[in-house]
């Protein structure tokens, strides 16, 4: 009487699968394995599904940028080609985002990086694909566009309703909490401990500080954060914050009639007007700092450094597609932009440095 053999062990799963992977476990070669993944009338509908079977099994993923090349030579063409990512805004319309001071800086920064690496950025617009946004990707996919980068949403929106997860993507900012995204941000506790540090440096004692809810929640809490860090370095200032139950001008004009600031620092431009209404000199009676203004600006503030984000997120796009890494295996992370200050006209000149040095005590803090 014979004894039933033993089966073999299952094949050992390689961690990196590739072609060879699995034409190695298939028995057959690495040229046959990509045709038949391509649908190759060449190779026998069996082979075909067997080689398939073992792709599925394995989870492989074909990267879509050699694919793309592979195809342009198989073809003849040159491989000097530009594949698109996406630039995608879901704001509340579709040229809304031209209007605005970032965006704008956003798009040419991450633009002129992708076009440095051999990529197009091309803008999309959610709102086309907000009845049915499975259409979204399903356009991505057919147009062979690998990666999304995300814009920062509007105030008040934190979730971002499409599945992206079989595609590579990276945001700006805090925004958008779900889905979890690796994302690019402003390093805003720096950027508002930078703007103290100005004020001090140029004599402002009495700072008032006003943002809104919506404006704190956009960055994750991260003002008020970096204002307790600077109070407790810089503790010969004093802060009067501007904490509204209604966020509006009269409250603004209450607040100020109240406390009577030397300095206004905010991240809006009706703030800005609300400053210019109380008819006191900008900025011999009463100085503005923006903390959020563009490079030429005629405000004094923080300039974000918005196409360096932009470029950077770009970047850090452009290797999650080059690496074939997916959103539902990118691991999280966030890299963060400094700030840079901005002198403009709104401020008075920097007084003497050595008034603005925190006292030894805070300085170990």
């Amino acid at each position: 009487m014979s004894e039933d053999l033993p089966n073999p062990p299952p094949p050992k799963v390689p961690e990196k699968v590739t072609l060879q992977s699995i034409a190695d476990i298939a028995g057959v070669t690495r040229a046959l394995v990509s045709m038949a993944l391509r649908n190759s009338p060449r190779v026998a509908q069996e082979t075909r599904l067997r080689i398939r079977k073992i792709a599925d099994e394995l989870q492989y993923k074909p990267n879509p940028m050699v694919r793309a090349l592979m195809t342009q030579i198989r073809q003849g063409r040159k491989t000097s080609y530009k594949a698109t990512l996406a630039f995608l805004t879901n704001l509340r319309s579709a040229d809304y985002w031209r209007t605005l001071h970032t965006f704008p800086e956003y798009f040419r920064g991450a633009q002129e990086r992708a076009a440095h690496s051999g990529y197009s950025l091309e803008h999309f617009w959610l709102g086309e694909y907000r009845q049915n946004t499975s259409r979204f990707v399903q356009m991505l996919n057919a147009r062979g566009i690998p990666g999304v980068l995300i814009a920062p949403l509007p105030h008040g929106t934190t979730e971002l309703n499409v599945d992206l997860s079989t595609m590579s993507a990276v945001t700006m900012g805090y925004s958008l909490a779900t889905p979890w995204v690796p994302r690019v941000c402003n390093h805003h506790l720096q950027t508002i401990e930078t703007a103290i540090q100005n004020l001090a440096a140029r004599g402002y004692r009495t700072i008032g500080v006003a943002l809104s809810e919506s404006d704190i929640r956009q960055v994750n809490h991260l003002w008020i954060a970096g204002l307790t860090v600077a109070s407790r370095k810089y503790p010969q200032i004093e802060l009067r914050i501007f904490e509204p139950a209604v966020w509006s001008e009269e409250a603004f004009r209450h607040w100020f009639r109240q406390h009577s600031p030397e300095v206004i620092v905010g991240v809006t431009r009706e703030l800005w007007l609300w400053t210019l209404n109380l008819n006191l000199a900008v900025p011999d009676q009463l100085g503005f700092l923006h903390l959020d203004c563009s490079r030429d600006d005629e405000l004094s503030g923080m300039y974000q450094q918005t196409a360096r984000l932009g470029a950077v997120a770009t970047e850090m796009l452009i290797n999650f597609v080059e690496e074939n890494i997916q959103l539902r295996d990118e691991e999280s992370r966030i890299l963060l932009i400094n700030s840079e200050f901005h002198e403009g006209r709104t401020l008075r000149k920097q007084a003497d440095i050595t008034k603005a040095a925190p006292s030894a005590k805070a300085a170990r803090i």
